[in-house]
């Protein structure tokens, strides 16, 4: 039974009328979840109309309740209608996610409407088996008909016709309904044409084989679970793999999370122009990062970064790999916390915004975080790098940046040029090598930078002698 609407509303309703957002012409909006509600509405034609056009702009179906959907028991001076609201995610609240959205649209829009009742619509499940129907191979002697056989005994044969049709059926039935209705003009015939998986023979079998491939799909899921659980578990236990735990169950959490959160999302429907220009952004962000983590170290010596001479161009990637994968995996769990209320129909309506502007702001303050934790760890690496020094030893190398003892062996008779000297004569200096003229070291007497010219000195590696930096080296 149609709405009453007035007459100008109805004209524009007339065929060949086009008015975008009715339920005949869904809009361009995804949705897997239908809901179908009872809703009262006062019994006025200009608030039918209104709540009509604001319901199907959003794709939603509306009709006036028939018999078979009225309420038992009808308040005076409204009508009842029926309401299919399309949402995308999960079943669960899905109705309550569909009374939300009902109830936020009359709130909005101070509409007289009231949700009596509301239904999840389920897809009935109809197990189907599915048989492919191959041509037989000759039975001759020639060199056709054995290449022929020679190609079906490997599995190269081609299905010329598929048919899916529900379980529990025989091999009569299935090959009466190929020979009912020759599909594409092909004829079946059984000595011309066999049928993968043979079909079964006796309704017994039949009946039987539909019970197991209805249990075996419900039971690949869990099998799938246990068994990565016991390859992680046999890893586990091998003592070599205690950190697979986490990382598994961060990834299980985060990977569908991740996926709900920008599904039908306007990143989603913008990544064809985001991804492009984010890529050399990104790619431009490492670079600076890791050059950035090279400096910090550089700095807790004095010595500028741009005068050190890198072991790679590599190195710079590898030392931002660290902060930057700590902060993308905190944007990545927030994002999948946002995407699994989401999914389940919380983070919907008055609080959808709120939790994308919570996400961004805790997603930015971890990965600040996670960055000023590289930045702690270069500067935990150079306090290292000194003491391993002042001890007497070579320091460890730092993402490329490889510093050596050295014995500074001034050349000429003359006094040597030097930014903060003197030059140091007898003991060892750390060097990090050099890009220019001048060479930057680091004299852990006195913990200060100092810079000589080239051509002024020359740097030999201090033989290391019971430890002790301050022998070996001399004029």
């Amino acid at each position: 039974m149609p709405l009453r609407v007035p007459a100008q509303r109805r004209r524009s309703q007339e065929p060949g009328a086009e008015r975008p957002g009715t339920a005949g012409a869904l809009p361009a909006v995804p949705f897997n979840q239908r809901v179908r509600l009872l809703v009262e509405a006062v019994d006025q034609a200009d608030e039918l109309a209104l709540a009509q056009g604001l319901m199907e702009a959003r794709g939603w179906a509306v009709r006036r309740a028939g018999r078979e959907d009225a309420p038992a028991t009808a308040d005076g001076g409204r009508v009842a209608l029926v309401v299919e609201v399309r949402l995308s995610g999960s079943r669960r609240r899905a109705e309550k996610a569909a009374c939300g959205a009902v109830e936020r649209l009359a709130r909005t829009h101070q509409l007289a409407l009231w949700v009596r009742d509301a239904a999840l619509l389920l897809r009935p499940d109809d197990p189907r088996t599915e048989y492919r129907v191959i041509r037989r191979p000759g039975a001759g002697t020639g060199w056709r008909d054995r290449l022929a056989r020679w190609w079906a005994a490997c599995g190269g044969r081609g299905a010329h016709r598929l048919l899916r049709l529900p379980g529990g059926l025989t091999r009569e039935a299935v090959e009466r309904e190929l020979t009912e209705r020759p599909l594409g003009g092909l004829t079946f015939a059984s000595d011309a044409y066999e049928l993968r998986p043979a079909p079964p023979e006796t309704e017994e079998e039949a009946t039987a084989a539909a019970g197991r491939r209805a249990s075996s799909r419900v039971r690949v899921l869990p099998g799938a679970a246990v068994a990565a659980a016991a390859v992680l578990g046999w890893t586990a236990l091998d003592g070599r793999g205690l950190l697979w735990w986490p990382l598994t169950a961060a990834a299980l959490f985060c990977a569908p999370g991740v996926y709900f959160a920008l599904r039908d999302s306007w990143f989603s429907r913008n990544a064809v122009w985001l991804v492009p220009l984010a890529l050399p952004v990104g790619w431009s962000l490492v670079t600076w990062l890791g050059r950035l983590m090279q400096a910090f170290y550089l700095d807790r010596f004095g010595v500028p970064s741009g005068s050190v001479r890198s072991a790679g161009d590599l190195w710079p990637y590898a030392a931002a790999a660290e902060p930057l994968g700590l902060a993308l995996g905190f944007v990545l769990f927030f994002t999948a916390v946002a995407g699994w209320l989401r999914h389940v129909h919380i983070a919907k309506g008055d609080n959808r915004l709120a939790l994308v502007a919570l996400t961004v702001l805790l997603s930015a303050a971890f990965a600040a975080t996670a960055l000023l934790t590289g930045v702690h760890d270069a500067d935990r690496a150079a306090r290292e790098a000194a003491s391993a020094v002042h001890r007497g030893h070579a320091p460890a190398a730092y993402f490329g940046v490889r510093g050596a003892l050295m014995c500074v062996v001034p050349v000429g008779g003359g006094p040597v040029p030097v930014e903060n000297g003197p030059v140091p004569a007898g003991h060892a200096v750390l060097s990090f090598g050099a890009s220019g003229d001048w060479i930057w070291l680091w004299d852990p007497d006195r913990s200060q930078a100092l810079s000589v010219r080239r051509e002024d000195v020359q740097l030999l590696p201090a033989p290391a002698v019971s430890g002790n930096r301050r022998t070996g080296c001399g004029r």
